[in-house]
């Protein structure tokens, strides 16, 4: 019986195994051979395709410092900070790249100056010696070793805002070869000092985690190796759980058997988060190095590799820049254990320990100008995928100046203010009625916008109103008339000079069986004026009289020389009946600055790819327009606003410059303009509300001053120039037949024809 109990259980024991063998062993096979697939094709086609979605980073222009350039009032040691260049106390200790000194007493200047990749080429950095005087004008400038004589030097452009989908992970990939060796010692020493010798798993190494962190009573030290923090960077969370650990154990296996050392290495040393700067995370060693220390990796100590490496464990508790203390302590954790593994010597260890941690100074204001960065998206989004945009890591070069947008921002939100505090009427408790203004600026020879304030406050309203509100420019339109009367001079068709006498009396325009009767500002008119007169005071009735001489269809078509389109067959356009952007204004305007040529104003000077090739560039595009005299001549008429005019009050504001401009304001008195220039800086302003309630004040006492405020601290740092002449500009000299007389042989216009305006009661 216990024969036959022993064989049954035998045959029991052998059916069982055979059922296991039969219906259980190859599905698991199965499942685990599946599993373990599933996982290779996972790790394959991220190392294979493409790893990581690099947003695209918009730069401001470089700043061009050359002798005559005054480095207070062009924000110059801003710049600098936002750049994070460190300041030394001597000048011997000027030795790196982004350190300078500065002696104020002396007058000197010692710069090292960054390395960047300009978009044509390669700036390896360069020291130079600055000589400036008691107000911060460059005299002088030099090579620091060579000492040659300088003609200018370039300071490196601003990184002003990313475009990017999700969140905003900001990395330079960087091949393992341009990563010095001993910033690779420093992070193996720091996380995984058997990464050489194991593959995948490194059995002594968890072995030893576990031994302290039981004697801890607590989690101190991770047994994952680099491979495993890279799977687990790439493809997991951070949940802590046995699944999760087992599926990083396997996929750092197969990497391991797919992949060299190295090439898991490269992918490591760009993958690891390092901090955040802002809204963007630091990801890899080189963002790192340039947002702590404001080097290239290679120019780093041995003691900031360290503090790079000792990060790795945990980017918040050892940031150098918040907790210096505990950096310097992890860093020396790192130095000792690249000492014990035979990285450093003992003397090269006591002087890296010995260093102080010196990372760059913080800098709290922001540079994103977010107007103008929202234009340039807009300008991109028209060439260029979304999926290229935010991932494929392009560098857009523009033609921004920070410092002029800060001055320009300031000018709009202080003068607002300033408004509003003068006149309580203007205010509103809602932030969408407030009101608001708009400023463009740019150089009119080279078409660059240098800034952009599309509203007060972009966090209330991101309408950029330079570009997408399009309202009635009143008499800054008046201009246009003037070119056009003055054209016929230079063909011969008619005499029309600004001493031209023209009559200031209440008018009717008839046409196509209906009438128009513009009146003056308050109902004031002055009888026979010149031409100059006529728009220094900008007299809506005189101009009117003036255009119906010269025939609408002459002003149509200089309005279409100057951008303005295709404009109705209405006599009202002349006295700016129609709707416009500013942005229409500063373009038709550049064009008078410009001496005729009109240079179409641009944003984006360069896109640069991921491997450094320029794959868009701007070609300034220049078409003379009008001629060159004709040009000078209203830019001649425009000064005499400012010195005399309805823009006088910029003068007595303090601005002296030689500049040009005319004032606005629409029969409504809904908007407010002013549009001026001096020969390398045009700005255009208006104010307004947006649901074009009444502001009951003239271009002179809501636009001018917000003008006046950015054009003084703008042009501060530039020489002084005046608006030169073209050769052919004799024509202009003959004397007009209906001013001159025997008692004025000159031409100029007789004194009763000048009549005063009184002080505070201007038209625009």
């Amino acid at each position: 019986m216990l024969r036959r109990l022993f064989r049954r259980l035998v045959q029991t024991a052998l059916f069982t195994t055979a059922a296991v063998v039969l219906f259980v062993v190859p599905p698991l096979l199965y499942y685990c051979y599946s599993y373990y697939t599933s996982l290779e094709n996972e790790v394959v086609t991220r190392f294979s395709g493409k790893r990581w979605d690099i947003p695209s980073q918009i730069y401001s222009d470089s700043l061009v410092v050359y002798p005559g350039a005054n480095l207070r009032d062009s924000g110059f040691f801003e710049r600098l900070a936002r750049l994070n260049y460190r300041p030394k106390p001597t000048p011997a200790q000027v030795r790196g790249r982004g350190e300078y000194c500065y002696n104020p007493k002396k007058g000197t200047l010692v710069l090292f100056l960054h390395a960047f990749a300009y978009p044509y080429h390669q700036f390896d950095g360069q020291l130079v010696d600055v000589r400036l005087s008691s107000d911060q004008m460059v005299t002088e400038i030099s090579d620091g070793v060579t000492h040659k004589a300088l003609d200018t030097f370039e300071l490196e452009p601003e990184p002003i805002s990313g475009i990017y989908q999700g969140v905003w992970e900001q990395r330079r990939l960087v091949r393992l070869s341009q990563i010095p060796p001993a910033l690779i010692d420093a992070i193996l020493a720091a996380e995984d000092h058997r990464f050489y010798e194991h593959h995948g798993l490194d059995p002594i190494r968890i072995a030893k985690a576990a031994w302290v962190n039981i004697h801890s009573g607590h989690v101190v030290q991770g047994g994952s190796t680099l491979t495993q923090q890279l799977m687990k960077n790439f493809f997991l969370t951070q949940k802590r759980d046995w699944h999760r650990k087992l599926k990083e154990a396997l996929m750092a296996y197969i990497a391991e058997r797919r992949y060299s050392k190295d090439e898991i290495l490269e992918n490591y040393i760009n993958d690891i988060y390092l901090g955040q700067r802002g809204q963007e995370g630091i990801y890899g060693v080189w963002e790192a190095a340039e947002y702590y220390f404001s080097k290239v990796p290679r120019d780093l100590t041995i003691g900031e590799m360290a503090t790079i490496a000792g990060m790795i464990r945990s980017p918040n508790r050892y940031n150098p820049l918040r907790h210096p203390d505990a950096a310097r302590k992890r860093r020396d954790e790192v130095l000792v254990l690249m000492f014990q593994d035979g990285y450093i010597s003992r003397p090269a260890l006591a002087v890296a320990m010995a260093e102080p941690i010196e990372p760059r100074e913080t800098f709290t204001e922001n540079n994103d100008a977010p107007y103008f960065v929202d234009y340039v998206k807009h300008e991109l989004a028209e060439r260029y995928p979304p999926e290229v945009l935010t991932g494929e890591g392009l560098r857009i070069f523009t033609t921004l100046d920070v410092h002029t947008e800060k001055l320009a921002e300031h000018a709009v939100q202080a003068n607002l203010a300033r408004l509003e505090q003068t006149h309580p009427r203007l205010r509103r408790e809602e932030q969408k009625d407030r009101l608001e203004a708009a400023l463009v600026a740019l150089e009119p020879q080279s078409g660059k916008i240098r800034a952009m304030v599309g509203g007060r406050d972009y966090r209330a309203s991101q309408f950029n109103r330079v570009v997408q509100s399009h309202r009635q420019p009143g008499s800054i339109f008046k201009p246009v008339t003037y070119l056009a009367a003055l054209e016929e001079t230079l063909q011969g068709e008619a005499h029309f000079l600004p001493t031209t006498m023209i009559d200031d009396e209440p008018f009717t325009w008839y046409y196509g069986g209906m009438s128009w009767s513009p009146a003056n500002y308050k109902g004031r008119y002055f009888g026979a004026v010149t031409l100059q007169f006529a728009l220094e005071e900008s007299l809506n009735s005189a101009t009117s009289r003036l255009a119906h001489e010269v025939g609408l269809h002459r002003i149509r078509e200089m309005a279409r020389k100057l951008g303005f389109g295709d404009l109705p067959p209405y006599p009202s356009i002349v006295l700016g009946g129609i709707e416009v952007t500013p942005m229409q204004v500063a373009r038709a305007y550049a064009i008078l600055a410009n001496g005729g040529l009109e240079v179409p104003p641009y944003a984006v000077t360069a896109v640069v790819d991921r491997e450094g090739r320029v794959i868009e560039g701007h070609e300034i595009k220049a078409e003379q327009v009008l001629p060159a005299s004709l040009a000078y001549e209203m830019d001649a008429m425009l000064q005499q606003v400012i010195k005399h005019g309805t823009g006088h009050d910029a003068v007595k504001a303090g601005f002296t410059r030689p500049a040009a401009g005319k004032t606005g304001t629409t029969n409504d008195e809904k908007d407010a303009w002013f549009a001026g220039f001096t020969p390398d800086l045009l700005a255009v302003v208006w104010t307004g509300f947006d649901k074009k309630e009444e502001l009951g004040l003239t271009g002179a006492q809501a636009a001018l001053p917000i003008w006046t405020s950015f054009m003084k601290e703008a042009e501060a740092g530039r020489p002084e120039t005046a608006f030169p002449a073209p050769p052919d500009q004799e024509i202009w000299n003959a004397p007009s037949p209906e001013a001159t007389d025997a008692d004025n042989p000159s031409g100029a216009p007789p004194a009763d024809h000048q009549p005063d305006v009184p002080e505070g009661d201007p038209n625009d």
